[in-house]
């Protein structure tokens, strides 16, 4: 678990330095509280056909689009 932290860069550094230590006791502990964290990350992935969609078509103005 101590070296968890070296995988980490920015904000996910910042949340895992805030964490209290009493309350992560375990691998387990540790990994609710990041999935918890993270979940949205997970929750907002775009499939590919989402990602086609959201392409500026040729016919359409920015202000359409956008």
């Amino acid at each position: 678990m101590h070296f968890f932290q070296e995988s980490l860069t920015r904000a996910a550094v910042a949340w895992f330095t805030s964490l209290e230590s009493s309350r992560v006791r375990s691998w387990k502990d540790l990994m609710v509280a990041f999935l918890r964290q993270y979940q949205y990350n997970f929750d907002m992935v775009l499939d590919k056909m989402q990602l086609q969609n959201m392409c500026k078509r040729d016919n359409e103005s920015f202000k359409e689009y956008t």
